[in-house]
C-alpha cells in the first residue's frame, strides 16, 4: 500500500478551556455545564450560599425574554414559587436582570436573590446566559444582601456582549385588561393586578395599615381605597373585610407617574398582567401623558 493510500482522519476541533487550576483542550461536541459554587460549611446546609453559572440563549432572545423565561421555567420547577420582583440593573456596565423569589421545600422557604447578563459564547457568534444567584434559608439579612451586592459590583465579564447601537424602546401598547397598581412607599414596591377584584382580594385592611399602599387605575390615576369590615371576626391568615377600589370626583392626589420613583422594585400577580418592568410601566405612563 503506497502512502497515497492512507486517509488520515481529520482531527476533531477544539477550543482551549480556561479553568481555576488549568488550560486543556476540550472537543468542541462537549457542553459546557460548569457550575462555580461558594458555601459557608464543608457539609450540610450553609445558611448563604452563591452559585454562578450559565445557560444557553435562544437565538435573538433579547435579556428580558430569557428573563421571562427563566421565571416560568422556576414556576414549573419549584414548589410554592412566587417572585417578588424583577428589575434591571448592571454588570460590569452590561445590562442585567435581577429576579427575587422565593418557593418552598422540605427544610421551610428558601430565598434567592439571581441576576442575569447575556455575554459572549465560547464559539463566535453565540451568546449565552451568566447567572449569579444567592441563595439564603431565611429571608436575606442585610449583611447578606451586602455581600451579594459585593460580590456582582466586583465582576468583570471576560467576554462582554460587543456594543450595538441603541433602538429606541418600543413604547408597550395600553393594556387590554383593567389593570390596577399598588405602591407602597415603605416596601419599594410596585404591585400590579389584574384588575380590581384581584386587588381587593389580595391586599386586605392589614396589609393597607402596615404597608401604606397607594392604589392607581391602569392610566396611573389615584382610586380612593375604603374598606368594609366583615362579621366574621379576622382570621389569622387574611383580615375578615373587603377593600373596595373606585375613582373619586375629587382628584386623590399626584399621579403615578409622579410617585413611580419611590418603586425599586415590581411584582406582578399572574403572568397575565402585561407589565414586567418599571420601565416598561413608566413608558406606558408617558404614552398615557402624551395622550
Amino acid at each position: 500500500m503506497s502512502e497515497h493510500d492512507v486517509s488520515e482522519k481529520p482531527m476533531p476541533e477544539t477550543q482551549l478551556y480556561h479553568a481555576n487550576h488549568a488550560t486543556f483542550e476540550l472537543p468542541a461536541q462537549l457542553k459546557d455545564k460548569t457550575m462555580h459554587m461558594f458555601t459557608l460549611r464543608d457539609d450540610g446546609p450553609s445558611e448563604f450560599n452563591v452559585v454562578i453559572s450559565h445557560a444557553d440563549v435562544k437565538p435573538e432572545e433579547r435579556l428580558e425574554e430569557f428573563g421571562d423565561r427563566l421565571a416560568m421555567e422556576l414556576t414549573r420547577a419549584l414548589p410554592r414559587f412566587q417572585l417578588k420582583a424583577m428589575t434591571e440593573r448592571q454588570v460590569d456596565g452590561t445590562p442585567a436582570l435581577e429576579l427575587v423569589y422565593s418557593w418552598r421545600n422540605e427544610a421551610g422557604t428558601m430565598h434567592q436573590r439571581q441576576v442575569i447578563t447575556l455575554v459572549a459564547g465560547s464559539k463566535p457568534g453565540t451568546r449565552e446566559a451568566l447567572l449569579i444567584a444567592a441563595t439564603c434559608l431565611s429571608a436575606f439579612s442585610d449583611e447578606w444582601n451586602a455581600a451579594f451586592e459585593a460580590i456582582v459590583d466586583s465582576i468583570k465579564l471576560r467576554r462582554p456582549l460587543a456594543s450595538a447601537p441603541v433602538a429606541p424602546a418600543a413604547v408597550p401598547p395600553r393594556p387590554a385588561l383593567p389593570a390596577v397598581f399598588a405602591l407602597s412607599e415603605p416596601r419599594k414596591t410596585l404591585h400590579v393586578f389584574a384588575n380590581k377584584e384581584e386587588a381587593g382580594t389580595k391586599l386586605g385592611a392589614r396589609d393597607l395599615e402596615q404597608d401604606r399602599w397607594e392604589f392607581y387605575d391602569a392610566n396611573g390615576t389615584r382610586l380612593l381605597a375604603s374598606v368594609t369590615k366583615g362579621s366574621g371576626g379576622l382570621s389569622l391568615l387574611r383580615p375578615a373585610s373587603t377593600l373596595t377600589l373606585e375613582h373619586s370626583a375629587e382628584p386623590q392626589g399626584p399621579k403615578l407617574g409622579e410617585r413611580l420613583h419611590l418603586a425599586q422594585y415590581i411584582q406582578a400577580s399572574s403572568s397575565s398582567v402585561p407589565f414586567y418592568s418599571l420601565t416598561e410601566v413608566r413608558a406606558h405612563l408617558d404614552q398615557v401623558a402624551q395622550g
